[in-house]
């Protein structure tokens, strides 16, 4: 994904660094595990274009919110429901092969002062966020020239089908948001989409490949149950975001279980959505336990419930890397956010699981705090290396390779062990 100069400044976006990885390392395990592609063929890069699809996704997403915060959500669906403009992806054929385009233009319908606003996470405008866009529409375009013309035609046409149900969901979530959504509306909700977006991705994999679909296909779904388990950590990164905007688990059980914590995101939000990514993964941690601890124990249900063993070792390694902020070059320093800058690191940890045992909840007891203590500290990479000086190489191992599996027990003993 890196030989062109442009693509190669899209993926230094610091924010899009894990999800590069997380792209990189996808298509090495559908490639190899799913589909049974022999090592040497990898170096063909026969599925770059399905990574380039996972790509636009990703970084479309971040370019779809950020003029819905800018130009306003009120404007938006005014937008988004004028029969003027067609939103979706489509195809024709070019003059070697099928084309995608879309037959609009952005610039074209919002104005200046929207267009050359900076987005925050990135700081580029967002006329050269749609241009960094429209680019990777043509890369994905010079892919497809490269397919003999049957399957350039097949593979457009799934490109079309999973960018347009991404931007459906997206359209659903400004249209129809209802802040009093059920748990059942939630996860049905969360399951059709990492459903169809895995299966149509997975669909485009095989084409790529040469591959028999129905051979394959009984096999996506526990790839999607990796996805469904990895959106749950987004969904407590994305909580400020989200109370508002579209259906999310960590809010709901905040909203429905745990009233103060409730009460303490929407207080908060707005700062948090100015925050570093790691940060605000780590005072969410800190001020909404409850709503998290539930949310993980969902994704280590999903986790042990039909994956298998490689399939679990992603599972864990993404939810750490990820949630955990290990791919973050600074982390966060929990001292200064829990004001105890001179405080031992003992100190530090009864302090964290001072704050997290203040939640209530029958589901709940003492050994979810201490544990969930212990995976806070892990946030901090000053915390952190204390405490691995302190474990057994078996034990650093369970703790940190089998982040979502590691027994909570054991956690919650190396807590009694370190602060009494």
């Amino acid at each position: 994904m890196r030989r062109q100069v442009q693509l190669r400044r899209i993926l230094q976006f610091e924010p899009l660094l894990a999800a590069r990885s997380n792209i990189e390392k996808s298509s090495f395990a559908y490639d190899t595990l799913l589909f049974g592609e022999p090592l040497y063929n990898l170096l063909r890069h026969k599925t770059h274009l399905a990574n380039l699809v996972c790509l636009a996704i990703m970084f479309g997403d971040e370019f779809i919110d950020g003029i819905a915060n800018t130009y306003g959500k009120k404007d938006t669906a005014n937008l988004l429901t004028n029969p003027e403009y067609n939103f979706q992806l489509q195809y024709r054929q070019g003059k070697t092969n099928a084309e995608l385009y879309y037959a609009f233009d952005i610039c074209e319908i919002l104005p200046p002062q929207v267009l050359d606003a900076v987005n925050e996470k990135y700081k580029i405008t967002y006329r050269q966020f749609y241009s960094h866009l429209l680019y990777l529409l043509a890369e994905m375009n010079r892919q497809l020239c490269r397919l003999d013309a049957d399957c350039a035609e097949e593979a457009a046409g799934i490109i079309c089908r999973v960018c347009n149900n991404c931007f459906d969901t997206y359209r659903a979530d400004v249209l129809c948001f209802n802040p009093q959504y059920t748990l059942a509306e939630l996860l049905a909700y969360q399951r059709s989409k990492d459903d169809a977006v895995v299966h149509q991705l997975l669909t485009l994999r095989a084409v790529l490949l040469g591959k028999k679909q129905l051979k394959y296909q009984k096999h996506f779904g526990s790839w999607s149950s990796i996805l469904r388990s990895l959106q749950l950590y987004d969904d407590m990164q994305d909580a400020a975001t989200d109370s508002h905007y579209q259906m999310n688990l960590c809010c709901w059980l905040a909203q429905n279980y745990f009233a103060a914590e409730w009460q303490w995101l929407l207080q908060h939000r707005q700062a948090l959505s100015l925050l570093p990514e790691a940060e605000v993964s780590a005072l969410v941690a800190l001020h909404m336990p409850g709503a998290c601890m539930l949310t993980m124990q969902y994704a280590r249900y999903i986790s042990l419930g039909g994956l298998s063993w490689v399939q679990r070792k992603m599972v864990n390694h993404l939810w750490r890397k990820n949630w955990l902020g290990l791919h973050s070059k600074q982390g966060v320093c929990l001292a200064t956010l829990l004001h105890m800058v001179q405080a031992s690191p003992p100190m530090r940890l009864y302090a964290i699981h001072a704050l997290v045992s203040r939640c209530s909840h029958p589901s709940l007891n003492e050994t979810h705090c201490k544990s969930w203590a212990i995976d806070i500290a892990l946030m901090d990479p000053t915390l952190r290396r204390w405490m691995l000086k302190r474990l057994t190489h078996t034990q650093r191992y369970r703790l940190l390779s089998c982040f979502l599996e590691c027994s909570m027990e054991e956690k919650a003993a190396w807590y009694n062990r370190w602060v009494g």
